[in-house]
């Protein structure tokens, strides 16, 4: 019946043969019953373009969306269902992805979109954001609204607003640590000599987190923890005495033989002279992000940042990987 639905609807297109909002509806409402009866996951995702002043669906737009469904039709699999839903959303419909597979897709997309965007006149930008069956919504009606609201967060996140993606993964670290940010989500503060924290307070904070990880072991995540001795992390000993994790966990420093074969830990040995002088913490799941930052002053003291901005997050990981080529996961 879905194949036959899908035949049947294949002809109302929009341009650049993305499947009209009455097709994507039905698909996503038949992908929910599927996921339902089968115990399944799948995730939606939602694009905005930023800088259009006209609908995708206007005569004007169409050699518009003809150009970026080229890169789109391209970055998703066959499986994937593209098409529009309103007159400024293209949706993606995911089968069998969760989470993170979808920070994945919207990775993928957003690359391969950028180079057409760019050179727009004036320049355009896509934003995207997901939802996942069952966690976020039942129904497609409900993974829509959740992605939609996340569309509203992501565009008020750091990330979004400062233009971080634009930046090199250092140039953001520094920008982080040099802004005084006074907020729920986002803190600066100092901490060393003469400060009410001590340093022990970045150790706290590691140690809270790979507590987290470890109550909860079937939760997938991934963490780096980057420190400017490795062996001095609290963390280290914790995670050799406990069962295995879903969650990924990253040690990134300077090289030291007694960490080469670390239990639920994989070391990644930078010599990088930055990682001397500034140290930090990603920590995302599908449930939340965080981020601790600190960058070494003078007499003995540390201008930190943290956050608790999972997009500021997934972003940061995402540049920290693609940066220092190392294999791009989550």
């Amino acid at each position: 019946m879905l194949t036959e639905t899908k035949a049947a609807a294949a002809k109302k297109t929009a341009p650049g043969k993305l499947y009209d909002t009455f097709f994507v509806s039905e698909y996503g409402k038949l992908e929910s019953l599927r996921a339902a009866r089968y115990n399944a996951q799948f995730s939606i995702l939602l694009m905005n373009v930023d800088g259009m002043d006209k609908a995708l669906r206007d005569d004007d737009a169409a050699d518009f969306i003809k150009k970026i469904s080229a890169p789109i039709l391209e970055a998703v699999r066959p499986c994937d269902v593209v098409g529009m839903i309103d007159e400024r959303q293209v949706a993606v419909i995911l089968p069998e992805t969760d989470y993170f597979g979808s920070l994945i897709a919207i990775r993928k997309l957003t690359k391969a979109l950028a180079a057409t965007l760019t050179y727009e006149t004036p320049p355009k930008k896509a934003v995207l954001s997901q939802a996942t069956f069952p966690k976020d919504g039942r129904g497609y009606g409900a993974l829509i609204s959740t992605a939609a609201q996340r569309m509203t967060d992501k565009k008020e996140s750091l990330w979004e607003k400062h233009e971080f993606k634009n930046k090199l993964f250092w140039e953001i670290m520094g920008d982080l640590c040099g802004t005084s940010y006074k907020g729920f989500e986002n803190t600066s503060f100092d901490l060393g000599g003469g400060q009410a924290l001590t340093e022990a307070f970045i150790d706290q904070i590691n140690e809270l987190i790979i507590k987290e990880i470890t109550m909860f072991p079937h939760r997938r995540g991934i963490a780096y923890f980057a420190s400017k001795k490795l062996s001095a992390l609290p963390a280290i000993t914790t995670l050799g005495h406990i069962g295995t994790l879903s969650t990924k966990v990253f040690l990134v420093g300077q090289a030291e033989d007694s960490l080469r074969d670390i239990k639920n830990a994989t070391p990644i040995f930078l010599e990088d002279p930055r990682l001397r002088e500034t140290f930090f913490t990603l920590y995302l799941t599908e449930d939340f992000g965080y981020a601790l930052i600190c960058r070494e002053n003078w007499g003995s003291t540390f201008s930190c940042f943290h956050s608790s901005d999972p997009y500021l997050v997934d972003g940061l990981i995402n540049k920290f990987q693609t940066e220092y080529s190392l294999q791009e996961q989550l």
